[in-house]
């Protein structure tokens, strides 16, 4: 994908992340961004840098005023777990990747969730699950959709 492309769809990812949708939505939606980042990496032939989703994650942090560092490291960690077992994931239809997506998406939300107990006490809450559950979900869809858009822009390829 080109520069323009991502930086449309990393604003629309920011955007989904932090519309006033109500308190349910903002405990139980998918990390769109971390979604993003995923399709990014497995469809691209470079590896991404980690200097770049540290910034990506920075931003989420102050859109989503969360404690400074608490999404970028979650991020660089997730993308450090995929780095792992690229290989292994890139095999496999969309379908299958799901539940390694649920995984990467879960140690995501995981770390960025422990962050803030080194300042103080945190309480465990259900819900932490369920925003990895339906990201999961929603990945076939989402890599048939930019995968689609790839397909007819040619333009937006690398």
């Amino acid at each position: 994908m080109k520069a323009g492309a991502l930086f449309v769809g990393f604003l629309l990812a920011f955007l989904l992340e932090s519309l006033p949708f109500g308190p349910l939505y903002a405990q139980l939606h998918p990390d769109f961004v971390a979604l993003l980042i995923l399709y990014w990496a497995l469809s691209s032939e470079q590896a991404l840098s980690y200097v770049l989703i540290w910034l990506i994650g920075l931003l989420q942090d102050l859109l989503l005023g969360d404690l400074l560092g608490a999404q970028a490291i979650s991020l660089v960690l997730m993308l450090v777990l995929l780095y792992t077992w690229m290989n292994r994931v890139r095999r496999l239809p969309p379908w299958e990747q799901l539940f390694f997506i649920f995984f990467l998406l879960l140690a995501q939300q995981l770390t960025a969730w422990l962050w803030p107990l080194l300042l103080r006490p945190i309480a465990w809450h259900n819900a932490l699950l369920i925003g990895p559950a339906l990201g999961a979900a929603l990945w076939p869809l989402l890599t048939y959709l930019l995968d689609q858009m790839q397909r007819h822009w040619p333009q937006l390829r690398r």
